[in-house]
């Protein structure tokens, strides 16, 4: 007797299922009102077990033979079913040790993460680092690390889990060097390097993996750049900061001329005059004031005015001070009890300037406490914020970044390399007024494929028109991931070095993940053999 197909399999267990009667649930099962608990893998991370391809059919010939009585149903991936803590913690380790030990590797390794996950919320922050560096170990050992698409989404969940854990331990120096050993290989993807939590990135000093990541970040996101100026400045590197604030007004100028932003343009004059650039913050300072009045003027006002008028008392204050009248610009900066809009790093840098020699009775309202008070209060205000998330079972899950697989990457191999009738490319023939001027490019790929996709098509495109590189802007509303993006060379507006992306090093980094159709053909042929 000939096996059956599998779409003969398909059609009896369909019969099956219309034909089975309907049994109550035994005494001391939930019925179909109650809420199940899950199973211990829900429980854990709020994913369901592995099931191969032997498990999928197995449960199918259950299903036709054991006359009626089904085998239930593969559960679906839960978050509400984790467990929180030591409950979550409890869920874990039989998956991880003993008999019911999982056997996938892949999957045994998410477990332990999820398990060092429960340890922080259970405030065992040392079982944590222990978990991350035995899911670090067994991946390496199992050789996922050496698949590229894993180690830079997946692979990363490690290092993110050890350095929350680090931070909760006071270890927040160490934590930062954690977080971002990983973050070279994400490099054009600003959804990745997003993922690290900004709360790792604090306190008033960079290190140059921190300065390396906060350049990447901004050449994968242009209007990103702000936070790199703010980080900057709050380490006191105020003449880089403002190399980064003239860059990112430029992009406004270039690319969005009839909404020029404000807030932008004073946010550089305050930080070119911290720097020592009188003159360049004066015309800054100008300029801001003018385009504010201009768009009231014209009916298109900004939002957030008061921000911006806050800022431009601040360049007042600096401005004040240097002219020799520091009396009044202590005055015109104790009066306002918190600042909204301008920096952190450039409050606390004009606290310090204004405090010096400052007679006690000056230190007063904004002036009261000093640069080391200030710090200390936003870290254990920022600290006590993480803490409390700790509990929401949500926010901490966050740190395990999801996985695109080399198939997601090579199927769009054939759109990217193409650059003569560019399918990615979108054909607008006339911008609206107000909106991005730049090209426009789509595809239809997840969040982390999309990005790297339009980073290396414009590239590919840069290089075909004969140009050096480009600046990118991603675009996302409605789930979609969309970007802007111009191709130039260095210098050009638009093109600043701190947003300027170079074309053969994207191609050199990008490649390898998404290979051109001949090389991706021939590494299909070696899968073969």
């Amino acid at each position: 007797m000939k096996p059956f197909a599998r779409s003969s399999l398909s059609a009896i267990a369909i019969a099956c299922v219309i034909a089975a009667p309907v049994h109550a649930a035994p005494e001391g099962r939930a019925g179909p009102d109650e809420e199940k608990p899950g199973s211990l893998y829900l429980q854990c991370d709020g994913q369901p077990n592995n099931m191969t391809t032997g498990e999928s059919a197995a449960r199918l010939l259950g299903a036709v033979t054991l006359l009626g009585l089904f085998a239930p149903r593969p559960e679906a991936a839960d978050a509400s079913k984790r467990k929180r803590a030591e409950e979550g913690v409890a869920a874990c380790t039989p998956l991880i040790e003993g008999e019911r030990m999982e056997g996938n590797v892949s999957r045994r390794v998410d477990l332990i993460l999820g398990r060092a996950v429960h340890h922080i919320e259970a405030k065992k922050y040392e079982a944590a680092i222990a978990d991350a560096a035995l899911a670090r170990a067994e991946a390496r050992n199992a050789g996922l690390m050496a698949d590229p698409y894993y180690a830079r989404s997946r692979g990363r969940a490690s290092d993110l889990v050890e350095a929350a854990a680090l931070y909760r331990l006071n270890r927040a120096d160490e934590a930062r060097e954690v977080a971002l050993r990983g973050s070279p290989a994400i490099r054009h993807s600003v959804l990745s390097l997003l993922g690290v939590p900004q709360y790792l990135l604090d306190g008033p000093s960079l290190s140059e993996a921190e300065t390396s990541y906060l350049t990447w970040r901004s050449r994968s996101a242009a209007v990103v750049s702000g936070l790199e100026a703010d980080r900057l400045e709050e380490a006191g590197r105020f003449a880089e900061a403002a190399q980064v604030r003239d860059a990112l007004v430029d992009f406004d100028r270039s690319f969005r001329p009839d909404l020029l932003n404000s807030a932008w343009l004073a946010k550089a004059a305050v930080t070119h005059a911290l720097a020592g650039h009188a003159d360049i913050a004066a015309e800054r300072i100008a300029a801001a004031r003018a385009n504010f009045d201009k768009r009231r003027t014209e009916g298109k006002p900004e939002s957030g005015g008061s921000e911006i008028v806050e800022l431009l008392d601040l360049h007042a204050i600096l401005q004040m001070a240097a002219s020799g009248d520091l009396a009044g610009a202590r005055r015109l900066f104790s009066a306002r009890s918190q600042w909204v809009a301008a920096s952190f790093g450039s409050v606390v840098e004009t606290n310090r300037r204004l405090r010096a020699g400052a007679p006690p009775a000056d230190l007063i309202g904004g002036l009261a406490r000093d640069p080391e008070a200030l710090w200390r209060e936003r870290l254990d205000t920022r600290r006590a914020e993480v803490l409390a998330k700790d509990s929401d079972n949500k926010t901490l899950f966050w740190l395990l970044p999801g996985m695109d697989p080399a198939s997601s990457y090579q199927a769009v191999s054939k759109q990217v390399w193409r650059t003569d009738k560019s399918k990615l490319v979108i054909k607008i023939d006339k911008p609206a007024a107000g909106s991005l001027q730049m090209e426009q490019m789509f595809l239809y790929a997840s969040g982390d494929v999309a990005l790297d996709a339009y980073s290396l098509h414009a590239a590919l495109l840069a290089k075909k028109r004969g140009h050096q590189g480009f600046v990118i802007m991603p675009l996302f509303a409605g789930g979609f991931t969309s970007a802007g993006f111009k191709t130039g060379n260095r210098g050009e507006p638009g093109m600043t070095a701190a947003l300027f992306n170079d074309a053969d090093e994207v191609i050199a980094d990008l490649s390898p993940l998404i290979p051109d159709p001949e090389t991706l053909k021939a590494i299909k042929a070696r899968q073969k053999k």
